[in-house]
């Protein structure tokens, strides 16, 4: 019997405490099964998700915290716990509340009441909110928004992030179509690394 073969079930990569008001609370992701070394299923547990999230994961699109096609009463009927992972984009706020706003209410699980989903942050959504790397430079980020073209700063998504309180969160890349010269793809990844 070769090693591989007895290989514990699942194998813990990462943990990670999170604060929430005065209560912590632990993130875990796991590794399930590995494939030749190339391909992997893991789990992910959040705090507030009542199940865990086996990955890869199907991510729910939402704008504004809330999905698109289903209203959050009738979240609970789709499966589960495929439908625990909701993605959303800060850039979706810029024309309505204020950080400081969300960050009072206590973020978007108690802005929306979808306190046992799970949010992913993320810059980026296909239809709204596009990255548009003609605008972008050592400041920031630029977007194509509902609000125009916006140039998002690293300390402004920063708040962002920080007033939402999301479980998982994607950093602010600099993005660049595959066309771009060597030159501007290396600035692009010192910009997003650095």
């Amino acid at each position: 019997m070769s090693s591989a073969a007895s290989a514990p079930d699942t194998v813990t990569l990462a943990s990670l405490s999170l604060q929430q008001g005065t209560e912590i609370r632990e993130m875990k992701f796991a590794v399930k099964a590995w494939s030749k070394g190339r391909a992997r299923v893991g789990v992910l547990q959040l705090p507030n998700c009542p199940q865990p999230i086996e990955t890869p994961a199907l991510l729910l699109s939402t704008r504004k915290g809330l999905p698109l096609f289903i209203s959050p009463v009738l979240l609970p009927s789709l499966p589960s716990p495929d439908s625990y992972l909701l993605q959303t984009s800060p850039l979706h706020f810029l024309d309505g509340l204020s950080t400081k706003t969300i960050s009072t209410i206590g973020g978007l699980h108690q802005m929306l009441g979808l306190h046992e989903y799970a949010f992913a942050a993320v810059p980026r959504d296909s239809i709204v909110c596009l990255p548009e790397c003609d605008s972008t430079n050592k400041i920031g980020a630029s977007f194509e928004t509902p609000c125009g073209r916006r140039l998002i700063k690293l300390v402004e998504y920063m708040e962002m992030i920080s007033s939402m309180k999301p479980n998982l969160w994607v950093s602010l890349a600099d993005e660049v179509p595959a066309w771009v010269s060597a030159k501007r793809n290396k600035t692009s990844v010192d910009r997003t690394v650095g």
